[in-house]
């Protein structure tokens, strides 16, 4: 019987560490879920990548060395956010242009705020390493949040 008993205590004892490991929850999970939360607006207009050059295939022939300007483009239903990365900044224009504000997150949490002027141009220096969001607020009440790029 005693031999039960300790075979149970172990049982028990494997158990507990089991679940206590079920229980941490991973960083990058906490991360995720909290900007989900922090950038949750019930009137906020989802953009979507539609065109990213790093995803295009290169032209047959074409000799010439690999473009040291990316570019991608976001659309949602009534704004469109155009890109141009480079190597220290990222520089783009809203379309149709408007005045506001574009707030670029990177995944770290670290977040830049720049003003978008009047014909929708802004730039954003330094550019935000790895992955990187969106946000645009426009003078008028309007919001675009972008997918997640990765530079």
């Amino acid at each position: 019987m005693a031999e039960d008993r300790d075979t149970d205590e172990e049982l028990l004892s494997e158990l507990g560490a089991a679940m206590h490991r079920a229980a941490v929850v991973p960083a990058w999970f906490l991360d995720t879920a909290s900007t989900a939360f922090e950038w949750h607006q019930l009137n906020i207009d989802l953009a979507v990548v539609t065109q990213d050059s790093a995803t295009e295939p290169e032209l047959a022939g074409a000799r010439a060395d690999p473009l040291s300007v990316r570019s991608m483009t976001f659309t949602g239903r009534a704004v469109t956010i155009g890109l141009e990365i480079d190597r220290d900044a990222v520089h783009g224009q809203v379309a149709p242009p408007q005045a506001g504000t574009i707030e670029i997150r990177a995944r770290d949490g670290v977040s830049t705020t720049v003003a978008v002027d009047e014909d929708g141009w802004f730039a954003v220096r330094p550019k935000p390493a790895g992955a990187f969001r969106l946000l645009f607020r426009s003078d008028g009440g309007h919001s675009v949040l972008t997918d997640w790029a990765i530079v």
